[in-house]
């Protein structure tokens, strides 16, 4: 980049740095729509290979969980049961945690006692 001293100048780069700004923008607008239309494919892809999804049994389970990934009914089953195993295993945790605890001190006052 240039010095720039007078404002004539000044103000064409202004202008030239705009432009960049514009086109850099719609760039990565387009690069972003890109991503949308093509995120699923792309996450399916780096889960299973292309080659290994297009063969025998993956092919029906690929458009098995296409199919069930776009209905919304079962969006909304994988996220209550993904939710209910949750709470269960945190409950579970929260009672094995008490458990222990009451009972370490169950031992140590009957040790005390002795």
């Amino acid at each position: 980049m240039q010095k720039v001293t007078h404002m004539d100048a000044l103000e064409q780069e202004i202008q030239r740095l705009k432009r960049k700004s514009r086109a850099l923008e719609a760039e990565l607008g387009e690069r972003a729509d890109h991503l949308k239309t093509n995120f699923k494919g792309m996450a399916l892809n780096s889960v299973v290979p292309g080659n290994v999804r297009k063969s025998g049994a993956m092919a029906i389970v690929g458009r098995v969980a296409k199919i069930a990934w776009e209905s919304g009914k079962f969006k909304n089953f994988a996220t209550t049961a993904l939710m209910s195993a949750v709470e269960y295993i945190g409950v579970r945790a929260g009672v094995n945690l008490y458990q222990k605890f009451t009972s370490r001190k169950k031992k140590k006052k009957r040790a005390e006692d002795f």
